[in-house]
C-alpha cells in the first residue's frame, strides 16, 4: 500500500508542476523543391487559460540562399476553435534588403507586423506574408536563417525586405478556457510550397506519460511483493 501512495503522489506532483508552465507544441518541416532545401520549426506556446498564443518560426536552412527556402506562411488548426484570434505583434531580430546582393545584406525597412496577417480558413487558420486583408501574396518579408548568403536567390526585389529568424508572432485569443491542441500544421515556403510536419509531445502529454510509467512500475512492484 505504501508503494502505491508514493508512486501516485510522485505522478501528480510531476503533472502539477508541468501544468504550471505554458502549453507548448513544436513542429518541424523538411523538404526539397527545385533542388532547394525547405526546413523550419514552428513553436506554439499558449497561456494555460488559452487567452494568448505566440508562434515562433525559425528557418533552419543554413545558410539560406534562395527565396524558395524562406518561410512565408503557416496553416494550422486547433482542437477547440477560439471565438476570435487577433495578431497583436510580430517580433524579428533583423530586417534585411538583399536586392543589391551585397554581403551582408544591408538593413531593410518596415515595422511590425511586417505585412504578415492571419485569417480563419474553414476550421483552421492561415498565417502568411503579403497579407492584404483577404489573401496572401507570400512576399515580401519571408523569413530566412540567421546565416544567409546574399546571392541572386535572395535578391528578387518583389521578395525584399526579408526577416531574419527566429520571428515571433503574438496573438490574443477569446472564447477558450484552456490551451487547445494544435493539428494540421503545414509550412509555406517561397510562393508557396507546402511541406508536412512532425510533432513533439507537449507538456500535458509528457505528464500523462510519466504518470502511466509510474503506475506500470507500481503494478510490477506489487506483483513482485505478492510472489
Amino acid at each position: 500500500m505504501k508503494v502505491r501512495q508514493i508512486a501516485v503522489a510522485a505522478g501528480f506532483l510531476l503533472a502539477s508542476s508541468l501544468a504550471l508552465a505554458n502549453v507548448q507544441y513544436t513542429f518541424y518541416a523538411s523538404g526539397v523543391t527545385e533542388s532547394y532545401a525547405q526546413q523550419g520549426t514552428a513553436v506554439f506556446s499558449f497561456s494555460n487559460d488559452g487567452s494568448s498564443l505566440s508562434i515562433t518560426l525559425t528557418d533552419t536552412v543554413d545558410p539560406t540562399t534562395a527565396v524558395l527556402s524562406s518561410i512565408t506562411g503557416l496553416n494550422f488548426g486547433f482542437s477547440s476553435v477560439p471565438a476570435s484570434m487577433s495578431l497583436v505583434s510580430v517580433s524579428a531580430p533583423l530586417v534585411i534588403d538583399c536586392t543589391n546582393s551585397s554581403a551582408p545584406c544591408p538593413s531593410g525597412s518596415g515595422s511590425s507586423p511586417y505585412g504578415w496577417g492571419s485569417m480563419a480558413t474553414g476550421s483552421g487558420f492561415s498565417l502568411g506574408a503579403g497579407f492584404d486583408g483577404t489573401s496572401f501574396a507570400y512576399q515580401p518579408y519571408g523569413i530566412v536563417n540567421a546565416n544567409y548568403v546574399a546571392s541572386n536567390g535572395l535578391a528578387d526585389p518583389a521578395s525584399n525586405p526579408l526577416l531574419v529568424g527566429p520571428v515571433t508572432f503574438n496573438f490574443a485569443l477569446t472564447g477558450l478556457q484552456y490551451a487547445p491542441e494544435v493539428n494540421s500544421v503545414v509550412f509555406a515556403f517561397g510562393d508557396p510550397a507546402l511541406v508536412p510536419t512532425r510533432v513533439v509531445p507537449e507538456p500535458r502529454s509528457l505528464a500523462l506519460l510519466a504518470v502511466g510509467l509510474l503506475a506500470a512500475g507500481w503494478m510490477t512492484r506489487r506483483k513482485h511483493l505478492r510472489a
